[in-house]
């Protein structure tokens, strides 16, 4: 692997216990004739990223996180194992939920996320 595994703009993401890289195909007016045939217009690959973000997550860690994932749209370079290279590309994240492990020491639990592909690969 080439660098870092993850980055949002710019900033190197870390924590990372799960990376997943879906090629999610999206078609367009798919449907099938009499006969048991689809009929689809292929639109592309759009490589989404689930990620489970764990170890030890302080509240600056979360904060910073919550920052970067809580933006409309936001630029992330990813290790992408079918060319083995770096891209870089506008995603956008799914919903996500932080939850509170230890008030005291202000410690979070694991907590997942998608980031979803505004374009197609």
């Amino acid at each position: 692997m080439i660098g870092t595994l993850l980055r949002i703009n710019g900033q190197i993401i870390p924590n990372i216990k799960t990376y997943k890289v879906g090629n999610n195909k999206l078609w367009a007016d798919a449907e099938r004739n009499m006969n048991g045939d689809v009929r689809a217009t292929f639109i592309g690959v759009f490589p989404k990223l689930e990620l489970e973000i764990g170890g030890v997550l302080t509240s600056a860690i979360v904060a910073n996180l919550c920052n970067l994932l809580d933006q409309p749209y936001f630029s992330v370079t990813f290790y992408d194992p079918k060319t083995r290279t770096n891209r870089t590309a506008q995603y956008y994240a799914s919903d996500y939920t932080v939850e509170l492990m230890d008030k005291y020491r202000e410690l979070y639990q694991p907590f997942s996320v998608n980031l979803i592909p505004v374009s197609k690969r």
